[in-house]
């Protein structure tokens, strides 16, 4: 599917079946990164790369970071990155933890349904997480957090409070707030405006999204 703007992606199956895997993300920009203006941006649960190639599209000076656990979604995430002949996103497959810490990770679909927080179904493998410490935020003045990682964006939040000092002068966040989280989207909101954070809850789509965003 090619969009107005130029951007090209494909699915990891039919147009009709994979239209989740793009709508809110690429069509809708329920994230607001066409608004933003970041220099680095931090995709966690990238899926098939529909944030990522908006985000690296439109941003052509920004560096991405994509981060998707699994090995058939990452092949559809590369093929849509070499489709838009995007040179500025870096991938790794994996997903991503506060601590770096071997988790259980439960595969749910072959569309990208997976995590660690939602394990009564689906294949469960133990997989090696990564953090966000080796990303070396002190060489950008501005940051866009996209978290849709099925759960584990209360932890990266809590990540993102505690190294708050290491993090560029504007810091934004955006995610998809799912209801098995951890930590409840209050409490979040609450460490984040704890920090100076201008925090907001939002239903698109039938979802729960948080905002953030501070530049003190």
């Amino acid at each position: 599917m090619q969009f107005r703007n130029g951007l090209q992606l494909k699915p990891s199956k039919s147009i009709d079946a994979g239209w989740p895997q793009f709508f809110e993300a690429a069509i809708a920009d329920v994230y607001g990164i066409r608004s933003a203006s970041p220099d680095l941006v931090i995709d966690v649960g990238a899926n098939i790369g529909a944030f990522t190639c908006l985000a690296a599209h439109t941003h052509h000076t920004a560096q991405i970071y994509a981060f998707e656990p699994q090995a058939n979604i990452i092949r559809v995430l590369n093929d849509n990155i070499a489709l838009n002949g995007l040179t500025n996103v870096q991938v790794e497959q994996a997903p991503v933890t506060k601590d770096a810490r071997i988790v259980q990770f439960s595969t749910q679909s072959t569309d990208g349904g997976s995590g660690i927080y939602l394990l009564e179904q689906g294949t469960i493998s133990s997989i090696q997480s990564v953090t966000l410490d080796n990303i070396p935020f002190q060489s950008f003045s501005s940051v866009f957090f996209k978290l849709d990682c099925e759960g584990a964006e209360g932890e990266l939040i809590e990540w993102i409070v505690e190294h708050r000092t290491i993090l560029p002068r504007q810091v934004q966040v955006a995610c998809e707030y799912h209801p098995w989280c951890p930590l409840p989207v209050g409490k979040a909101m609450e460490l984040l405006q704890g920090l100076g954070f201008v925090a907001e809850q939002s239903c698109e789509y039938g979802e729960v999204y948080l905002f953030a965003t501070t530049s003190a």
